[in-house]
């Protein structure tokens, strides 16, 4: 955790005392008091403060033209913060009383961490709503402590990626759902050749310092290092993961991947001398902008995760969730606005943007389908499969995270052994954790 981080999180530790005791006088005023069509008492029309980050506001501003189309007395005054200075904002909006209703994360880490300094309203009387029964096993995942206090809006899903030219010049059959990692590893060794120039890697590789290898773990459901069985299922698939680089020669070397050209994986697969990579649903959008954009000729298409030999098939992904601030004056119309944001209408209009939802509906699949028709079988991202939670709802994951990059980026790089990565991990999570 950097040193600005952890300095806002103390001021809102500090100041968050100090709000509680205004927080009686501030709630219970009968002039900010809303019912549950959006008036106050007096019949005034409600103003809500929402606040996101600014890669959202292309579809998050049609969420907000539906809402108030739907309740015509509450108006969302909705503030788009750039992405790098997000995070930073809230904990400032929440330390110093900022007249912040509603508000999004894209990690439940964060939601974990928000939660934890006990600034977020309780969301249970919605989470058991009729309205959001759709999405009820979603919702049940983002329970801390007993409570719901976010409602999950957008959801991920990963996918394999596949070159459906290096498939047939080496002629083998496309992925499918039969697939194992075993099967993975194979192929990807079949798919290498060449050198120099003409070289062709079966497997994309990421950079050293990317954690995204710990994917083939969470489809088993381990995604907390910090829990013993956890992390001895880190451990296997960072050995996986460092054998088809080190071992295999099926992906493309760690030590060559540095900057922003080996950050650029999307750039990579699209040069065409990859054979597969797993990635989120999000690079398709990614890929298909660059293929039209820069006229690049790919063939490509995208197939389920392969699982893990005497385990069922599945995928991981983590949610997008919006929570209530519990200072809201206005929290009747603040509560409101996030169960529409959570809503199967909603989800459609996230979907008609291109984006995953935890809605599994007919509607929101064909307003996904419908505007989204490349690659072939796109339709994968909206299959019935088991989605287990990449992130856990845990407010120290993030810094623990941190620490794990840091020692498996060596262990890959060769700097070290993969016994002696899991030993200093452990050392570390209870010395600069638990401590």
């Amino acid at each position: 955790m950097n040193r600005l981080k952890m300095l806002s999180i103390g001021v809102l530790i500090a100041v968050f005392s100090a709000t509680v005791l205004t927080a009686c006088s501030s709630n219970s005023s009968d002039s900010g008091a809303s019912s549950s069509n959006g008036t106050t008492a007096s019949g005034k029309k409600v103003t809500i403060n929402y606040y996101d980050w600014t890669d959202e506001q292309v579809y998050m501003d049609k969420v907000v033209n539906g809402f108030e189309k739907k309740y015509p007395n509450i108006k969302v005054n909705a503030n788009y913060i750039p992405t790098s200075d997000y995070q930073q904002k809230l904990l400032v909006n929440l330390s110093t009383g900022e007249d912040m209703d509603v508000f999004a994360t894209s990690s439940t880490s964060n939601l974990a961490e928000y939660t934890s300094k006990q600034v977020l309203e309780p969301l249970d009387d919605l989470a058991t709503s009729s309205d959001l029964a759709g999405i009820s096993e979603s919702i049940k995942q983002l329970n801390y402590e007993g409570h719901i206090y976010g409602l999950p809006y957008r959801t991920s899903k990963w996918v394999l990626y596949y070159n459906k030219d290096i498939f047939d010049k080496a002629g083998v059959a496309y992925p499918d759902s039969s697939w194992t990692w075993d099967k993975y590893e194979q192929v990807a060794k079949q798919l290498s050749s060449g050198s120099g120039q003409n070289k062709v890697y079966g497997s994309m590789s990421y950079q050293a310092e990317n954690n995204w290898w710990r994917v083939l773990a969470n489809i088993k459901g381990a995604n907390n290092p910090m829990k013993p069985e956890d992390l001895q299922e880190f451990k296997k698939v960072l050995q996986y993961y460092y054998n088809l680089t080190n071992v295999d020669k099926a992906q493309q070397p760690f030590s060559e991947l540095v900057g922003n050209a080996g950050n650029d994986y999307a750039g990579r697969f699209l040069q065409g001398n990859v054979g597969m990579m797993w990635n989120g649903d999000w690079a398709v959008q990614q890929l298909n902008d660059t293929i039209s954009s820069k006229n690049v000729k790919m063939n490509y298409d995208v197939a389920p995760l392969p699982h893990w030999e005497g385990s069922e098939p599945a995928t991981t992904g983590s949610y997008s969730v919006v929570m209530v601030n519990k200072e809201s004056s206005h929290m009747d119309a603040a509560k409101t606005f996030a169960a529409y944001v959570a809503s199967e209408e909603a989800a459609q209009i996230f979907a008609s943007n291109g984006l995953l939802t935890p809605w599994n509906t007919d509607s929101v699949k064909q307003a996904f389908q419908s505007n989204v028709t490349t690659p072939e079988h796109v339709s994968v991202l909206n299959d019935p499969i088991k989605v287990l939670s990449q992130v856990p709802m845990d407010p120290l994951y993030n810094q623990v995270m941190n620490i794990m990059k840091e020692e498996t980026t060596l262990y890959l790089l060769d700097k070290q052994s993969l016994d002696k990565t899991i030993q200093n991990m452990q050392s570390r999570f209870q010395k600069e954790v638990h401590s």
